[in-house]
């Protein structure tokens, strides 16, 4: 009897299963049957934006730019060559004026060389008059030893008497010549158009040989040495033989910006052994004449001429090269390539060759520039050659209109 209900209750179990399984199978097509299809959508996705820029050759001189500090082109200092007392100085010492070449800068007492070239002026006369009388008495003894009367000892003796006197009488003038340079040393000339830049006597002072009495410098030679690199200095046309290239040199004083025209003068035959720099020599070309940036003079003082030890910077005028563009130094990409967008809006990456780095700017050589292109100034994540994107304008436009 227990078997028989065993038997019944599993085969209850195995109908409820059944039914729940095809309960479940019925009710899938069911709700399969109410589904409703589902199409496929296009995924839109969005342009990449990009910032541009126009792309206009460069047909200006290649501009390069250095820094330095004016400082003359001779600085002298004077000083005394013989000791002595200062009796004299010219004015232009104490004011910090200028003084032509060949004014008396500075006179030292001269008593002791004037009786010095007095002294060796009577010495020679003195000679010359013993010279005169020896030769007459030579010539009215040669006559008498002619005759025999006078004898050859006599002769001798007056022939080395001669002798004596031109030997003593070139010794003289010797003296005389030196006491002369002694009496000039005594006055120290201007050796070239100077301005006085310091003093270091005054009247009354002794001064030794050797003694600084004033330092000289040259008002209207001024000059600025630009340390450049070799690649820039590779840009300067005639460079290295003896090229004038134009050049400005630019400062500031009292707050106002001064300019002066300038060119490059010479160049150091060597590199600097700490930077390796080329040092280029570039003259003011008229110190007094300045040009004030904002066009016109506006300080009380009025215009100061080039000051020496001024800090200036200058750009002398490079070559003019073809196929060059100016583009802000981070459009380059990877040192080599800028990405440009065509009038179709398709970014083509072009290989360029950077031509010189001027700060934020960089000069590069760019060939087969398509007509219309533009500069990518902006990044991207990932630019690829042929990409289409879209331009911050035109993405503003199209903000504008779905507003």
């Amino acid at each position: 009897m227990k078997r028989y209900w065993g038997l019944l209750g599993d085969a209850f179990w195995l109908v409820v299963t059944a039914g729940i399984l095809v309960g479940g199978y019925l009710g899938y097509q069911t709700l399969g049957a109410l589904k409703e299809p589902v199409a496929a959508a296009p995924i839109e996705r969005e342009l990449p934006v990009v910032d541009v820029r126009a792309l206009d050759p460069h047909t200006q001189p290649v501009p390069i730019r250095g820094e330095g500090f004016i400082r003359p082109d001779r600085q002298v200092g004077l000083a005394a060559q013989i000791s002595g007392r200062i009796e004299y100085l010219h004015p232009a010492v104490e004011s910090r004026g200028q003084i032509l070449r060949g004014e008396v800068l500075a006179r030292l007492d001269d008593d002791d060389a004037l009786a010095s070239v007095e002294r060796a002026q009577a010495d020679i006369l003195s000679t010359q008059a013993d010279q005169a009388l020896n030769e007459s008495q030579f010539t009215r003894n040669q006559r008498l030893f002619e005759r025999d009367i006078v004898s050859q000892e006599q002769m001798d003796e007056l022939s080395s008497r001669k002798n004596q006197l031109a030997a003593t009488l070139a010794s003289q003038k010797s003296q005389l010549t030196s006491a002369q340079i002694q009496l000039e040393r005594t006055e120290i000339l201007a050796p070239f158009d100077a301005t006085v830049l310091d003093q270091s006597a005054t009247i009354g002072d002794v001064v030794s040989i050797g003694s600084a009495i004033a330092t000289l410098y040259t008002h209207n030679e001024l000059e600025v040495s630009v340390p450049i690199s070799a690649d820039a200095a590779g840009l300067v046309p005639g460079l290295f033989d003896g090229g004038a290239q134009p050049a400005i040199v630019t400062g500031r004083f009292a707050g106002e910006r001064i300019s002066w025209q300038a060119q490059v003068d010479r160049v150091d035959p060597s590199l600097d052994a700490r930077t390796r720099t080329i040092n280029v020599i570039v003259r003011l070309l008229d110190p007094g004449q300045a040009t004030f940036g904002s066009g016109s003079m506006n300080l009380p003082s009025g215009a100061p001429p080039a000051l020496i030890n001024a800090f200036v910077d200058v750009v002398i005028e490079g070559a003019r090269l073809p196929g060059i563009y100016t583009i802000p130094s981070t459009s380059l990409r990877d040192g080599d390539a800028v990405w440009l967008v065509g009038p179709d809006d398709t970014l083509t990456i072009h290989t360029a060759r950077a031509v010189h780095v001027d700060g934020d700017i960089t000069y590069v050589s760019i060939a087969d520039v398509p007509q219309g292109a533009r500069l990518v100034t902006s990044a991207l994540d990932a630019a690829v050659d042929g990409m289409t994107v879209q331009t911050v304008d035109a993405a503003a436009r199209t903000a504008a209109l779905s507003e």
